[in-house]
């Protein structure tokens, strides 16, 4: 019997966790994978399951919906490797480091700090790695089946944008923000503390007005308002689901660390075609890779023997 309790889907470096287990269960196979046989302890050891209730029954448990699609995706992350393997498609563990280092130098983090957090997460660092491996194996694995060129011509383009013109309307943000220049030596404490600051209560001005490297510490960190299309990736993503009102997690950037505060947004006029024409394509191509994707997966789930038992 093969063991995948080691396997663990990764996307950057926070796992897929949205609880941790607090409740004995009996182990038992609850699904069977081509040559793979999958256990309850398996399974939750990759979610990390905190049983928030008490149920009667290990079916009752299952019957969370959530649980369930948790357990899809976990099903097609072991096709995945099984699928590599028969292709010859590896990563080795040069190439995980690499991974890894690079994880660390965009967040600003020292090895122990990874290892940290990943204990604070319930997570070891064989978890770790082994999914960042089994990341890197889908993305070769998609790159050979799925992902071959896939083009757009220039009337799909136009057509999609002209179809999409709230997509593309720029938008304005009014924002506070605290900056932490990179050339403090204690640039994370200053930053931690900060963060800790604004998480206790403290207004936001009087914190920028005590710490903030920007210009704007004098105004209580208030920049006015910005465009969207003018702000650095990083801190423009970062304010994709934030609500007027809250503020960001510290931000890294090459020029040191940020948090932002949104306070208002405005809508303004359309973009033009030819400065969003990239970003279309790169997006039709996307939706265009996730839909072969799902294509080869269903194709790949019914040529494959899957028993759950859940």
């Amino acid at each position: 019997m093969k063991h995948l309790s080691k396997l663990i889907i990764v996307a950057a470096f926070i796992m897929l966790t949205g609880f941790a287990a607090n409740a004995e269960v009996i182990d038992r196979v609850i699904a069977i994978i081509n040559d793979d046989i999958i256990t309850l302890k398996d399974f939750e050891a990759y979610i990390k399951v905190e049983k928030r209730t008490k149920f009667t029954s290990i079916d009752e448990y299952f019957r969370n919906q959530q649980m369930k699609e948790k357990l899809e995706m976990y099903v097609e992350g072991i096709l995945i490797k099984q699928q590599a393997k028969k292709l010859g498609i590896a990563a080795t563990d040069q190439e995980v480091n690499n991974f890894i280092e690079g994880i660390k130098k965009q967040n600003l983090i020292t090895d122990a700090e990874l290892r940290e957090q990943l204990r604070k997460d319930n997570v070891t660092y064989a978890q770790f790695t082994e999914g960042i491996r089994l990341n890197i194996l889908r993305t070769r694995l998609l790159m050979r089946v799925v992902s071959t060129e896939i083009n757009i011509t220039e009337n799909s383009l136009k057509s999609y944008y002209d179809s999409h013109q709230d997509v593309f309307r720029d938008q304005e943000f009014h924002l506070q923000q605290i900056f932490i220049s990179g050339q403090h030596q204690d640039i994370k404490e200053r930053a931690e503390k900060a963060y800790k600051d604004l998480t206790a209560g403290k207004p936001f001005g009087d914190v920028a007005r005590g710490i903030s490297d920007d210009p704007s510490a004098k105004q209580g960190g208030d920049i006015g308002f910005v465009k969207r299309s003018d702000l650095l990736p990083t801190l423009r993503d970062s304010l994709n689901n934030l609500a007027p009102g809250s503020f960001t997690p510290v931000i890294p950037t090459p020029y040191g660390l940020h948090i932002l505060k949104l306070i208002e947004v405005k809508k303004v006029e359309v973009l033009p075609y030819e400065a969003v024409k990239n970003a279309i394509n790169e997006r039709m191509v996307m939706e265009e890779s996730n839909k072969r994707y799902r294509t080869y997966m269903d194709k790949l789930k019914k040529t494959s023997y899957i028993e759950v038992k859940i």
